[in-house]
């Protein structure tokens, strides 16, 4: 059976890595990405991302886009009940595997594989248990580019947002913050990179702005 798969994809670096893996390993057949975002705000939860954006990706990655809109803050229930319609939709279609990017989580990895109980559908994990520095290197080496859109305050200094995630992003920051940010330290926005077909232009305003508390992002358009 051929292993056709859906990815969540935020915009970030993380997905990015999953897919480039995907690729390397021919693993799965990548049919779509599924962005949820805020309906009101039209965009990604956390990454702060707007739609267009991620449209603009599938169309350079040319993997069609499954955009999902949610309600402005959705409860745990909200969110699971219009995944659930969008597994269902998926499996009629005849995928059997959705993708994340997770790396060594595994309160989330058991929230995400809870999501597939009692259905026909496979949780792939294909960065899981890989170091986050090698990722990392991996991800500059093979030409990437990324940019800092959203930090934990408390964890990584504001004149960074804005800035490229890259060896000297790396270089400077704590020792105490993981380099894939992979607790939340920092989020990302790729925009270019071997399996883009062109660059993703954008405009970034530098000036912070606070949505969710300890949370502070750049506008991305």
């Amino acid at each position: 059976m051929v292993n056709r798969a859906v990815l969540f994809w935020s915009g970030g670096k993380d997905c990015m890595m999953a897919l480039d893996r995907i690729h390397e390993t021919n693993h799965a057949n990548v049919a779509y990405l599924l962005t949820t975002y805020d309906q009101t705000t039209n965009r990604v939860p956390f990454h702060g991302i707007h739609i267009d954006l991620i449209k603009a990706q599938a169309k350079s990655l040319r993997i069609p886009l499954l955009p999902v809109p949610l309600p402005h803050r959705p409860s745990n229930i909200e969110y699971q009940d219009i995944i659930h319609k969008e597994f269902a939709s998926l499996i009629d279609q005849g995928f059997n595997s959705v993708v994340f990017g997770d790396i060594f989580l595994e309160d989330l990895r058991a929230y995400r594989e809870s999501l597939l109980n009692n259905m026909p559908l496979e949780a792939s994990f294909p960065l899981w248990g890989r170091s986050t520095r090698e990722l990392t290197a991996k991800f500059l080496s093979r030409g990437y580019k990324a940019v800092i859109c959203g930090i934990d305050i408390k964890k990584v200094h504001e004149i960074f947002l804005g800035n490229d995630f890259d060896e000297d992003f790396l270089l400077y920051l704590p020792s105490s913050v993981d380099p894939c940010g992979e607790h939340g330290e920092f989020h990302t926005f790729t925009y270019g990179g071997p399996l883009f077909n062109k660059t993703i232009h954008f405009e970034a305003n530098l000036k912070p702005h606070s949505l969710l508390g300890k949370y502070k992002y750049i506008d991305l358009d």
